[in-house]
């Protein structure tokens, strides 16, 4: 017989896994934060295709995915290595969204400006509700760092946003 501690630990488990599953390319617009492993950065990071790449770390979408499914994004460190290029502290790009009670990025993370990567929209993950990071940035901080990315790195991400084709009618309902 299952007992309740059993029985709660695989619900939450499973909670875990319905909300990690499903990014789809409605949800990686600018602004929103997800969780990604270096090794699925492009260009790729060097010596991350170990063990220390498979460590997922915040990312923050800076742009709308590509026509294949990249999607540009900033990347956000307690400890920033040198492949990050410029990085500015991240309290500077959270506080209206922690303001308006939508979570924040604990003291001391940065955020690199000068170095935005690509991540394939098939290996973001959503944060979880217990990380206590925002789930998306107020769209005033989305706009003063995606400012700071193009003014340390010169990029600016022009790829239109991708709408999802609406549900069609199964022909044998047209009828109806």
């Amino acid at each position: 017989m299952l007992s309740i501690r059993m029985i709660s630990m695989a619900a939450a488990l499973l909670g875990s896994l319905a909300v990690n599953a499903a990014v789809n390319i409605n949800h990686a617009r600018p602004g929103a934060v997800f969780m990604a492993q270096p090794l699925h950065f492009d260009p790729p990071v060097a010596g991350h295709s170990t063990h220390s790449g498979t460590i997922p770390h915040p990312v923050i979408a800076i742009g709308h995915a590509d026509h294949e499914g990249w999607v540009p994004v900033a990347q956000v460190s307690h400890n920033p290595p040198a492949h990050m290029g410029e990085t500015h502290g991240m309290h500077h790009y959270d506080e209206h969204t922690h303001a308006a009670g939508l979570g924040s990025f604990s003291h001391g993370s940065r955020v690199a400006v000068g170095q935005p990567t690509h991540v394939h929209i098939d290996n973001l993950n959503h944060v979880t509700q217990h990380s206590g990071l925002p789930h998306r940035l107020h769209e005033t901080d989305t706009a003063n760092l995606q400012h700071a990315v193009y003014q340390a790195s010169g990029f600016h991400s022009s790829n239109p946003r991708i709408a999802t084709p609406p549900a069609r009618t199964p022909p044998w309902r047209a009828g109806h």
